[in-house]
């Protein structure tokens, strides 16, 4: 069941999409020749942070029209460290559990933890998020699948009431094989995994304004 707090992540996601769709044109039009690569072009998100940033400010605007949601925080790269948690008789124990999992890594960092302030309970969401940005991932389902376990692990330690995995391609959907497989995998987990996938590529920088 997708949660109210998942379905505004969704709308924020859409945001971002239709705000990078709309500039990025602009941008290669602006700047840019005809004979620059599209994996070396930086655009709008030069990294995770960025991407997570404007997630988080997508949301925030969704979130701020809501008076039940408010006392709701969201925060990014967040290290799942008992001790960071200590007084909180409900997520301490579940973190502990998680790293006594024996998998690794051991106290895994979540890049977006959207949480209740004022409550020691589950948080609402937690999400992994990829930005695919030229040979630094070499091998992309693996990057993918190391996600996937962290989102795995923290679900089945109870720590988190929702799960979603956003990736946004900017340098394999133009490789026909690669994209395919990375399409075949985000399919399988969401029908496998039960976890939200949100996915766009960045395509829209070689539409001509």
């Amino acid at each position: 069941m997708v949660t109210q707090i998942e379905l505004m992540l969704i709308e924020a996601w859409k945001k971002f999409c239709d705000y990078y769709d709309t500039r990025a044109p602009r941008y290669r039009s602006l700047f840019l020749s005809e004979y620059r690569t599209v994996g070396n072009d930086y655009w709008i998100c030069w990294n995770e942070s960025d991407l997570t940033f404007h997630i988080r400010r997508f949301l925030y605007e969704i979130l701020n029209k809501y008076e039940p949601f408010s006392g709701i925080e969201i925060h990014s790269e967040v290290k799942l460290k008992s001790g960071n948690f200590e007084g909180c008789m409900i997520l301490q124990p579940l973190i502990t559990k998680l790293n006594s999992d024996g998998e690794k890594p051991k106290e895994p960092k979540v890049d977006i933890i959207i949480a209740r302030e004022n409550k020691d309970k589950p948080f609402l969401l937690c999400a992994e998020a990829k930005c695919f940005r030229g040979t630094r991932y070499e091998r992309p389902i693996p990057e993918i699948d190391y996600d996937i376990n962290k989102l795995r692990r923290i679900k089945n330690c109870g720590i988190a009431e929702s799960f979603v995995f956003i990736l946004f391609d900017d340098y394999y959907w133009h490789n026909e094989n690669t994209a395919n497989e990375i399409r075949q995998r985000l399919n399988q987990i969401k029908n496998e995994d039960g976890i939200t996938v949100l996915f766009h590529t960045s395509e829209a920088k070689l539409r001509k304004i």
